[in-house]
């Protein structure tokens, strides 16, 4: 009977989640059309178009099907119970389901495929929605920071040594906090459940799942398709126009300003919140010269990851994430998750400065 009332229902919305995906579409490429025609024409040329624009867009979209042939899979052929034994005890103390359970896994080796796993899981009502977004949020803490880690670590700690080390364990320190806390939060916004230990009708879905997932997968990726390619050929066109430059030497210049001395780390500031490798290897140069203290570094880097964070958030996750999940949905949970992760990362910045003074 619940399988018999859900069909219909999913048949109705899908109209108007269409056309509004059209008309979120249809106003973003409008937008950038006329972005890009007002500063600079030559932006649509192929010599310009393509590096800039429709490689990484192609890129950015092969690495979205992976992830959501990947998620879709998961789901399809029942294996989600068994990624979920691996982090049981840690879901069931936060009173989450298997399936949040089983994104949990999958975010330390795709943050994608386990979005997709988790927009896919609430749309057949395995899970619900505030479910979701909280097992969203989770993910984006120790998953994503460990997710990154090796890359991070070896081109952090080379450059800036002990500073390095101390810079990446506040930023992990911050992940844990985040995750335990939202952990603590589920638990006490969620009644227990009962955990279903049984996989059990395993040959019946591996034998009719291969059509299913390749159909869900054709669907759902030719929505991501509609709505991420367009939000970014509207962030490239901002981009191109120079707003976020401007919202980084807006923000950079504040922040030196206002805590530190400009002349010691504002190139910090700068490259770090403009491409990550330069800033850190900007902030080698000066610790080596002697214009930073260890702690002055730290802190650097850290108010450098906070100029950076939301920028780079809507340049490079919002296309993706309005393209797993809704606009409605996926917006407010990219400002919630970037909102926790500056805040957790100043708190623990405020602990470290109290103890190293």
């Amino acid at each position: 009977m619940s399988q018999a009332t859900t069909i219909p229902t999913s048949r109705k919305r899908k109209p108007k989640r269409s056309a509004k995906a059209l008309i979120i579409a249809a106003l973003c490429s409008l937008t950038a059309l006329a972005v890009i025609l007002t500063n600079d024409p030559s932006l649509l040329s192929w010599g310009k178009a393509w590096p800039g624009l429709i490689r990484p867009l192609l890129r950015m979209l092969c690495f979205l099907g992976i992830g959501l042939i990947v998620g879709i899979a998961v789901e399809g052929m029942g294996w989600a119970p068994l990624l979920a034994t691996l982090v049981r005890p840690v879901m069931r103390f936060g009173n989450l389901k298997d399936e949040s359970g089983a994104a949990f896994t999958t975010a330390f080796f795709s943050g994608t495929a386990a979005n997709t796993m988790l927009m896919t899981f609430w749309k057949k009502n395995k899970i619900s929605l505030q479910e979701m977004k909280l097992s969203y949020l989770i993910n984006t803490g120790l998953p994503v920071f460990l997710l990154h880690l090796p890359t991070t670590f070896f081109i952090i700690v080379p450059m800036t040594r002990t500073a390095g080390i101390i810079y990446l364990s506040l930023n992990g320190l911050a992940a844990l906090i985040r995750t335990i806390g939202l952990l603590i939060w589920t638990r006490i916004t969620f009644a227990p459940h009962k955990t279903d230990n049984e996989i059990t009708d395993q040959p019946a879905n591996r034998k009719t799942s291969a059509a299913k997932i390749l159909s869900a997968f054709r669907r759902r990726f030719t929505r991501i398709c509609t709505v991420t390619a367009p939000v970014y050929f509207l962030i490239y066109a901002l981009n191109q126009a120079g707003m976020f430059e401007y919202l980084r030497t807006s923000a950079a210049g504040w922040v030196t300003s206002a805590y530190l001395p400009v002349e010691a780390v504002s190139v910090v500031v700068f490259a770090v919140a403009a491409e990550f490798t330069t800033g850190i290897a900007a902030a080698g140069a000066l610790l080596d010269g002697g214009s930073l203290t260890t702690t002055q570094l730290v802190l650097a880097l850290v108010l450098g990851t906070i100029v950076a964070t939301p920028i780079r958030a809507l340049r490079h996750q919002l296309p993706s994430q309005t393209g797993v999940f809704t606009f409605k949905i996926g917006f407010p949970m990219l400002l919630m998750s970037q909102l926790l992760r500056i805040s957790s990362l100043i708190c623990v910045t405020i602990l470290y400065l109290w103890i190293a003074s």
